[in-house]
C-alpha cells in the first residue's frame, strides 16, 4: 500500500510522543507531571492522558503558585523562559526542607521547551538545588493543525524582530530537518531574508551531523521566507472566514474556543469548517443557512420514523448529527461575532475614518497606521508626533514605549522628507517592489475578478501575499523563467538547487516569525489550481492584532 502524504505528517505526532515516553520511561516508578498552562494544549495535540498513565503519570496539574503535589516524584514540564523556570524553581524550594537536603535523592525533573537556556544551571546552583534537579530538553515536532499546516505554536516575531534574539530559531530549524528526513531533501531552495538563510546554514550543519533522508526525495521546492519580508499582509485585513475567525475567536492549537463552545478547526473532525474556511465571509451564512434548514428538515422527519428506521437512525446517524448541530451552533456564533466586530464590507470606508478619527479600535488604527508607513516608504516625524499624542491622549501614557518599539520592529517607518514635494511623479520604494512581483492586480483586474480567480481574493482582490506569489512564481517556472529571475534580483533573496519543471510536485512553504490565514488560504488556492501538493509550516499562525499585542506587552 503507498504511503500518502497525510501518512508521512502523521508520523511527526508520533515523533513527539515517543521522545516525551522515553523520558518518563527512564524514571520509575509513579510521578506527578506539572505543566505551565501555555504548553497544556499543545501536549494534549500529541499525547493523551491514558498513555501519560501508562508511563507512571499519577496526575497532572498546571503550573501556579500554592501547589500541593501527591506524589514523590514531579516532573515539571516548561518552556524556556526564564521567568517561567523560576516559577519551577520556587515550587520545588517550597518541597524540600532546608535541613533535609544534604540527603535527599533527586526527585525533581525539569524538562524545558524547545530549549534549555544557558544560564538556569547556574540559577539553579545558586538557588541550592544542585544535584537535587534534574534538567533535560523536550523538543517536539511539528504540530499538525488544519490539514497540511504545521506549526511549532511558538510564536518568534518579538524575539527575532524586536530582541534581534535567535535563540528559537534553531528549535524552527530542527523541525524542518525532521520534516525532511520523512520527505526527502528539496530539489530547489528559496529563501527571503536573513533569518532564512541563516536556518539554512544551522539545517545543513544538523545533516552534516545527524545525517540526512535516505528516502527517494519527494519536495520539489523549499520556500523560506522572514515574516519582515512582507508585513503588508499581516495588516491587512481578509476576507474569507478562516482569516477572519483568526482574528476575532480564541484560537489554541488549533481549537476554536467561543465562550463555552469549542471546536477542533480541522476539516477531518469539523465537516463544517472544512467546506467554509476558504470561502469569503459573506458566503458563509447562506451556508450555514442551508445547513440548519437540512437539520430542521431531518428532525422533523424523525418524528414519522418507524421503530426499526428509528433504531437504524440512532446506530448510524443520530452521534453524526449531534457533532453536526455543535459545529452548526459555533460557527454561526462566529459568524455573527466577526459581523459585529468587523462591520459588513459595504462600511469599510466610514468605518476606517471613524476608527482614524476617533480611535475607539487603538490596534485597527495602529495597523492603519503602519500599513500606510509601509506602502509609502515611511511617514515624516511630524505625521508621526501628531499621531503618537492623539494615540497617547487616547489610551494612556502607559503607551509612549509602544512607537519605538514598532519601529525597532520595522512595522512604522520614518522619512526625513514629505512625499508632497516629490509629486505628482512620486512611487515608493515599496510600491515599485509590489509592481515588480505583480503583487497589486490592476483596477481593471479587480473589477473582473469577482469570483475567486486570483489568489488576491483573500484581500478583496487588492493584494497577494509575497510568499503566494513566490509560490506560483517556482510553480510556473518552467512557462515564465523571467518572473524567477524577478526573484532572484531581489535583496536578501537567494535561490539555489535545479531551476526548470517542478518535480516533484510537492512545495514546503516556511515563514519564520508567524505565518498568516490570508497566506494559507491564498497558497492553498495556488495549490488547487495547478495540482501540486503543498506543506506549510511556521513557528506559530498570527494576524495583525496579536503582533500589535505581543509588542505592546513587551
Amino acid at each position: 500500500m503507498d504511503i500518502t502524504l497525510d501518512d508521512r505528517l502523521n508520523v511527526l505526532q508520533q515523533i513527539s510522543q515517543r521522545k516525551l515516553v522515553e523520558i518518563l520511561d527512564a524514571i520509575p516508578g509513579t510521578k506527578d507531571l506539572v505543566i505551565e498552562q501555555k504548553l497544556m494544549k499543545i501536549l494534549d495535540s500529541f499525547v493523551g492522558v491514558s498513555m501519560l498513565k501508562r508511563y507512571g503519570i499519577e496526575k497532572i496539574y498546571k503550573l501556579e503558585q500554592g501547589l500541593k503535589l501527591s506524589n514523590v516524584q514531579h516532573i515539571f514540564l516548561v518552556s524556556s523562559d526564564l521567568i517561567a523556570c523560576k516559577r519551577v524553581l520556587d515550587q520545588i524550594q517550597s518541597e524540600i526542607p532546608p535541613n533535609v537536603r544534604p540527603h535527599a535523592q533527586p526527585c525533581h525533573h525539569i524538562l524545558v521547551t524547545p530549549f534549555v537556556p544557558t544560564v538556569l544551571n547556574s540559577i539553579i546552583e545558586e538557588e541550592g538545588l544542585s544535584g537535587l534537579v534534574t534538567v533535560q530538553t523536550l523538543s517536539w515536532e511539528f504540530i499538525r493543525l488544519d490539514g497540511n499546516i504545521l506549526s511549532l505554536e511558538n510564536c518568534m516575531f518579538t524575539d527575532l524582530y524586536y530582541h534581534k534574539d535567535t535563540t528559537l530559531l534553531p528549535a524552527l530549524a530542527r523541525g524542518l530537518w525532521s520534516l525532511q528526513l520523512i520527505l526527502g531533501s528539496p530539489k530547489l531552495t528559496l529563501s527571503f531574508g536573513k533569518y532564512s538563510q541563516q536556518m539554512l546554514k544551522i539545517m545543513e550543519s544538523m545533516r552534516q551531523c545527524l545525517g540526512s533522508s535516505n528516502i527517494e526525495n519527494e519536495i520539489g521546492a523549499l520556500i523560506i521566507m522572514d515574516r519582515n519580508y512582507d508585513l503588508v499582509t499581516p495588516l491587512l485585513t481578509p476576507v474569507t472566514y478562516a482569516g477572519l475567525l483568526y482574528e476575532v475567536v480564541e484560537i489554541k492549537v488549533g481549537t476554536g474556543i467561543l465562550g463555552e463552545s469549542q471546536t477542533k478547526l480541522d476539516p477531518d473532525k469539523d465537516q463544517i469548517y472544512g467546506e467554509v474556511r476558504d470561502t469569503p465571509c459573506s458566503e458563509v451564512f447562506p451556508i450555514l443557512h442551508g445547513k440548519a434548514k437540512s437539520l430542521k428538515s431531518e428532525q422533523n422527519a424523525i418524528q414519522t420514523m418507524k421503530l426499526a428506521e428509528m433504531e437504524r437512525y440512532v446506530a448510524t446517524r443520530l452521534q453524526k448529527t449531534r457533532d453536526l448541530t455543535r459545529q452548526l451552533a459555533f460557527h454561526i456564533s462566529a459568524c455573527q461575532l466577526i459581523a459585529d466586530t468587523l462591520s459588513s464590507d459595504f462600511q469599510i470606508l466610514q468605518r476606517l475614518e471613524k476608527w482614524i478619527l476617533e480611535n475607539d479600535h487603538p490596534l485597527r488604527t495602529l495597523r492603519l497606521l503602519c500599513l500606510l508607513s509601509i506602502a509609502s516608504d515611511g511617514i515624516t516625524q511630524n505625521e508621526l508626533d501628531t499621531m503618537q499624542k492623539l494615540h497617547l491622549h487616547a489610551h494612556g501614557y502607559k503607551h509612549i514605549p509602544l512607537f519605538y518599539k514598532l519601529q525597532s520592529t520595522g512595522l512604522l517607518k520614518c522619512r526625513t522628507e514629505n512625499i508632497l514635494h516629490k509629486l505628482p511623479n512620486w512611487s515608493s520604494e515599496w510600491n515599485n517592489n509590489a509592481q515588480k512581483l505583480k503583487l497589486l492586480p490592476s483596477y481593471l483586474k479587480q473589477t473582473e475578478q469577482k469570483g475567486r480567480s486570483c489568489p488576491s481574493y483573500v484581500f478583496s482582490n487588492a493584494y497577494i501575499p509575497v510568499i503566494a506569489q513566490a509560490l506560483n512564481t517556482v510553480v510556473n517556472q518552467e512557462k515564465d523563467p523571467k518572473s524567477l529571475e524577478v526573484l532572484a534580483n531581489l535583496s536578501n533573496c537567494v535561490i539555489s538547487g535545479q531551476r526548470g519543471s517542478l518535480l516533484p510536485k510537492m512545495v514546503v512553504i516556511c515563514i519564520i516569525g508567524g505565518i498568516t490565514y490570508a497566506e494559507i488560504t491564498a497558497c492553498r488556492f495556488i495549490e488547487k489550481a495547478t495540482g501540486i501538493r503543498l506543506v506549510l509550516t511556521s513557528d506559530s499562525i498570527i494576524t495583525g492584532n496579536k503582533i500589535l499585542e505581543k509588542i505592546q506587552d513587551i
